[in-house]
């Protein structure tokens, strides 16, 4: 394959050229859907982040509780 010289024309017949043009909208349409798709993903994401930080803020709760019980039933003389 030879390489254009910059500067040089280049020359490409109208149906080409036609048919070239609506394969870059094409690209461009697919490259909007997949940015829309990334877009979902991270909001999906950012959703499963929060939901999974207060689940294990809400363990942590429970440990805790489970702690305070577990020293009362078996070291009571020092809790009191």
């Amino acid at each position: 394959m030879r390489e254009q010289k910059s500067g040089m024309p280049v020359f490409v017949k109208v149906d080409e050229y036609k048919e070239i043009l609506d394969v870059l909208e094409m690209i461009k349409s697919k490259i909007k859907e997949i940015r829309a798709a990334l877009g979902d993903i991270n909001a999906l994401r950012n959703e499963e982040d929060a939901e999974l930080a207060m689940w294990n803020n809400t363990m942590n709760e429970i440990e805790k509780k489970i702690d305070g019980i577990d020293r009362i039933m078996f070291e009571p003389e020092q809790t009191w």
